[in-house]
């Protein structure tokens, strides 16, 4: 698998859909991404594009067609190529073809950069329009990060495990159905300035998903390290782990959201939706730095 690297860290990519696949501490000869065991996901990360999670029934509306698409969109089930590597950087690409048009009736082309600044990794999207007409889609990540604690009664049990904002933050979440796939409803929270992650805090609302426009960092302490993400570009945040066993937390930067139960079946009409005129060009970024605690 393709891997850059720096003094401190080193990083593979998976050229199948395009994620993170390890994200190693070479200092301290620690993995800090998650390593699926058979107990719980399979993944350890998702390039998300065109959709963010589930559409409703999977299906949505262009021009009086019915088109079908997958959780999280198109990325995650096929194969990137290298556009570009070096020691510390690697761009992955993607361009549309009859297979996707099957289903995205867009003509797109899309990339992703890894980078590594000394202990940051940052993860860049680019999202090109070489249609003849206005694109919709939306896109983020997933990374799922190793998390401190231990097995018990068959689940995981987080330890020394916090969510850190600057501040308390009022904040829109958007609620989802019982079976994690649809928003059935929004309210008002209050994030607190430290929250104290549990698998119960998180899995009890299946994902939780909040509107982040105006918060720039967040903070995830866990397994020792501090990682501090730079989420200034992302409009959604989310986490996710599935209950039980499963060691782990995915802090994902969004630019979309799921669909509603009951939705407007047209893609350029669902809310938060991106759209690029023909030619015009969408980049934006997320970073994570890494420090041992």
């Amino acid at each position: 698998m393709p891997t850059i690297e720096n003094e401190l860290l080193k990083v593979s990519v998976n050229l199948n859909g395009g994620s993170l696949t390890s994200i190693y501490d070479k200092v301290n000869n620690n993995e800090l991404l998650y390593k699926p065991t058979g107990k719980s996901w399979s993944g350890q990360d998702v390039v998300i594009f065109p959709f963010v999670a589930r559409l409703k029934d999977s299906k949505y509306l262009y021009n009086n067609q019915t088109y079908s698409m997958k959780n999280h969109g198109l990325i995650r089930y096929n194969e990137l190529k290298v556009l570009d590597q070096k020691s510390t950087s690697i761009t992955l690409s993607f361009d549309y073809n009859e297979e996707t048009l099957k289903q995205y009736p867009y003509k797109f082309h899309f990339e992703i950069l890894y980078s590594l600044n000394n202990n940051e990794l940052s993860i860049s999207y680019k999202i090109k329009n070489v249609d003849d007409k206005t694109i919709y889609y939306e896109f983020g990540g997933h990374p799922a990060l190793k998390a401190s604690g231990y097995e018990s009664n068959n689940e995981f049990i987080y330890e020394n495990t916090k969510l850190s904002f600057s501040k308390d933050i009022e904040s829109k979440r958007y609620v989802l159905d019982d079976s994690g796939s649809y928003i059935v409803n929004e309210e008002l929270v209050t994030l607190k300035k430290d929250i104290i992650l549990t698998k119960e805090f998180i899995t009890k609302d299946k994902t939780l998903i909040y509107d982040i426009n105006g918060i720039n960092n967040v903070k995830l302490f866990t397994n020792g390290y501090t990682y501090s993400f730079d989420i200034s570009e992302a409009e959604i945040l989310a986490l996710w782990t599935m209950p039980g066993f499963g060691d782990y937390i995915c802090v994902e930067p969004w630019w979309g959201i799921p669909d509603y139960i009951n939705p407007n079946p047209e893609l350029k009409d669902k809310p938060l939706m991106h759209s690029l005129k023909c030619g015009d060009v969408e980049t934006k970024k997320y970073t994570i730095k890494i420090e041992k605690s």
